[in-house]
């Protein structure tokens, strides 16, 4: 465990490096948080944060060794996301957003002292009315949470930040709630292949990030998409649904043939493509690809 370390690193350096360095590395160090406190619950968090998680903890051990430094570093980590990472900034049109970032506060304080994470439905049924308003205001659901229908998935990411939610499943997405998201880098990205991306988007506006990220799923969302003999639309598989398949989870799936493949498209549109797109679209898949090369995660999934 290194719920210690995990304060120093993230407090001392914090004011370090660019904006978007100091948010990235506000992220990072959440995630890794977060997955030691899941790891306490048997759960796997964020690869890519930046604590290392035991294989095969020991729930009752882990608790009891950092009673005292867990929820320490869920607040140092909280607060520095909520400003150096710039968290806040998903929440500017909240009418009272400290009020709602000091009770989520207290739920996730309350979650880890109860070991909440390893049974997330339970945990959500004892609280109260207020307190399931301000996790969905939180996770910016549109209606209010039922608990019973809830996966483990779902239920367990209600109570986590947002950049620390798991895709416990491995189907690609990340549910909150009862809604699914498609994100990267997400939980089950290796370190590397984080590494790589952060270094590629760093000098990216947040709409083109945004693009990007949702660039780098494209084959989740086209695996899912069937259709007939003539090439035509088919159907659709909705995610929870049996059929629903993620290529990226294949251990032979590759970052780098990934990166290959775009731009091998990039140059079979280029004339029908406007100069300037063609221009940046080649511009981040040369060099996301060359930081994949630099990071050893070109081949494979990185690990």
């Amino acid at each position: 465990m290194q719920i210690d370390s995990l304060l120093d690193t993230g407090a001392s350096r914090s004011t370090a490096g660019s904006p978007r360095q100091q948010q990235v590395r506000a992220e990072r160090t959440l995630q890794g948080v977060f997955a030691e406190v899941l790891a306490a619950a048997g759960r796997q968090g964020y690869l890519s944060g930046t604590a290392p998680v035991s294989p095969s903890p020991d729930a009752n051990t882990v608790a009891n060794a950092d009673a005292d430094a867990e929820p320490e570093a869920i607040t140092a980590a909280w607060q520095d996301w909520l400003t150096v990472g710039r968290g806040a900034m998903r929440y500017r049109d909240v009418q009272a957003p400290q009020q709602l970032f000091d009770s989520f506060h207290d739920i996730m304080l309350q979650a880890s002292r109860q070991n909440a994470y390893a049974a997330p439905q339970a945990f959500l049924r004892g609280l109260n009315d207020q307190q399931l308003a301000t996790v969905q205001q939180m996770h910016h659901l549109a209606q209010p949470i039922e608990v019973e229908p809830l996966t483990a998935e779902g239920a367990m990411n209600l109570l986590l930040p947002p950049v620390a939610q798991v895709d416990v499943d491995h189907d690609g997405l990340t549910e909150s709630g009862a809604a699914y998201t498609l994100r990267f880098p997400d939980s089950r990205t290796p370190a590397a292949v984080a590494d790589a991306w952060y270094e590629a988007t760093a000098d990216l506006s947040p709409a083109e990030r945004s693009l990007r990220e949702m660039q780098m799923k494209i084959d989740v969302v086209l695996a899912n998409f069937h259709v007939d003999s003539q090439g035509r639309f088919s159907h659709r598989v909705e995610p929870g649904d049996p059929d629903w398949v993620n290529p990226m989870a294949d251990p032979k799936y590759s970052f780098g043939e990934q990166t290959r493949r775009q731009l091998e498209s990039i140059e079979y549109f280029k004339h029908q493509t406007p100069p300037e797109q063609y221009q940046r679209d080649r511009r981040f898949w040369t060099h996301f690809q060359a930081s994949l090369q630099n990071a050893g995660a070109l081949s494979s999934r990185g690990t």
